[in-house]
């Protein structure tokens, strides 16, 4: 089996995950009609200047809260669920056994993941973020918004390419050292834990290390290059911690 079948093997199996379906189906559905809640009130906030004895309004905000929490433990924990999967159905041993590749089906793993929750994110924020930026576009100028937003990030020094490359490498070093842990643990219920211990680590490294572009007077880009850098080598590590556990376990 090529590292292609075994991609597209993965994506399917998240496919028919039922249950996960359902819960994100579910939150795109409460995340559509807070927003659009949200976007009345302010496309007619003057007509609410009591909202703070209005008791539904209060309870919507409440609810507003408890959504952006749902939907941030959701988007952070499923990704455990994707790696554990087949440890946990007792699949992995199968895979192995009929021949498929290991380091293979770890970065066809990772890729997976990695597209399935991009989709996740289109779904649970695109379509909701999709529905603010429209009414943003009937009420306030969004092009002076936008420059002014992009004004600040140039004056803390950084780029919004940058920033979003960083944001990039630290997503998949997130990815790899969940995978990490699940592979050690064997997608064991402790495996949080080891997640945040390893994390931990590696923050600590980084932390030691980032005192040289300080020691070096390194521009705030340079600073966030010698970052990205080391949560580059960080992630490497990680894969072949991971890589190394997946050839010697006794699936």
């Amino acid at each position: 089996m090529t590292g292609t079948q075994i991609f597209k093997m993965e994506l399917f199996k998240y496919i028919r995950d039922k249950n996960y379906i359902i819960s994100t189906g579910i939150l795109a559905i409460i995340n559509i009609f807070v927003t659009i809640y949200f976007t009345y009130i302010i496309d007619n906030y003057t007509q609410y200047s009591g909202l703070e004895d209005n008791y539904f309004f209060g309870f919507m905000v409440v609810f507003l809260v408890l959504t952006i929490f749902a939907n941030m433990i959701f988007m952070f924990l499923y990704p455990f669920h994707l790696v554990s999967m087949d440890y946990k159905n007792n699949v992995m041993s199968m895979l192995v056994s009929s021949g498929v590749n290991r380091t293979q089906l770890f970065f066809a793993k990772i890729g997976a993941i990695f597209l399935w929750t991009i989709l996740l994110t289109l779904v649970l924020v695109f379509i909701p973020f999709a529905l603010i930026l429209f009414k943003l576009l009937q009420v306030v100028d969004v092009q002076s918004l936008i420059s002014g937003i992009t004004q600040g990030i140039n004056m803390a020094g950084f780029s919004f390419l940058g920033m979003m490359v960083s944001s990039f490498i630290s997503y998949i070093n997130s990815l790899v050292i969940i995978a990490t842990a699940t592979i050690m643990l064997k997608g064991n219920s402790l495996t949080f834990f080891l997640f945040i211990g390893l994390g931990m680590v590696q923050s600590a490294v980084a932390s030691l290390l980032s005192f040289i572009p300080l020691v070096l007077n390194f521009s705030m880009t340079g600073v966030l290059i010698m970052n990205n850098l080391i949560t580059v080598l960080m992630t490497l590590i990680f894969i072949l911690i991971s890589l190394r556990f997946m050839k010697t376990q006794n699936l």
